[in-house]
């Protein structure tokens, strides 16, 4: 599962210096990068779907802690990490419910292993999903585990990372309103609604996933592109 990230460092050095340690852990990551706090703040609030922010502490204009603050407040929930030089920020820390905190300057060692308890805890806290019927047993799917839905002769086809498939004769009418309420999933095309996290690019009038399966974005769902562009998802690179 893709892991979304938000850094807000006003050191561009810093800012720069996190996303490449990030990106060397391998971890299925996509990162945003602020610099200013009040852009990231703005970003946070429109972007339901990040699961983590990691946010310095001094900075000027708004603390990382006042940030925090301001999230919180706003009603995100996702992982919270302070990164810093100082480390006499608890009780601070502890009162916008902080996960961890990086000592500056970063490692990759110490990066890693924030990274791998966030993974174990993001996975844990995502417990969302619906419950199906298929081939006579009904089961709960989570919404991390799917890849797309897509109708083949008037049967659902709901598409699941790990490649396995499960069949279901509830339309995708009865099944979109669960799915699209989760802000990870947008409907391309009346018989496709795709999970943004495994969206690796958009091309034309195509979503291309990890796995090589190419989802159609009809005229009538345009709209697709656009929700897409601007979720924590995409992988900027619309060609």
């Amino acid at each position: 599962m893709k892991m979304n990230i938000l850094i807000c460092d006003d050191m561009k050095f810093e800012s720069t210096l996190l996303a490449d340690l990030i990106a060397e852990t391998n971890f299925d990551v996509n990162i945003n990068v602020f610099n200013d706090a009040q852009e990231a703040l703005a970003f946070i609030r429109t972007s339901a779907a990040l699961d983590v922010c990691f946010l310095d502490i001094l900075m000027p204009e708004m603390t990382g802690i006042e940030l925090a603050d301001a999230l919180r407040s706003g009603g995100y929930t996702g992982f919270i990490v302070f990164l810093t030089s100082v480390n006499n920020y608890a009780p601070e820390s502890y009162r916008v419910k902080a996960f961890d905190y990086i000592m500056k300057p970063a490692t990759l060692e110490r990066v890693k292993e924030v990274l791998v308890e966030l993974d174990k805890a993001i996975k844990n806290a995502d417990k969302s999903g619906m419950l199906i019927k298929s081939a006579g047993v009904s089961r709960t799917i989570l919404f991390r585990e799917i890849s797309h839905l897509e109708v083949i002769h008037n049967i659902v086809n709901i598409r699941l990372i790990d490649g396995s498939i499960h069949k279901t004769r509830a339309t995708l009418a009865e099944l979109a309103p669960k799915l699209l309420a989760d802000k990870r999933f947008i409907q391309s095309h009346r018989s496709f609604i795709v999970n943004t996290n495994f969206i690796a690019a958009l091309r034309g009038n195509s979503f291309f996933l990890q796995d090589g399966t190419e989802v159609p974005i009809s005229r009538s769902h345009s709209s697709a592109k656009d929700m897409y562009i601007t979720s924590p998802s995409a992988v900027k690179e619309d060609i």
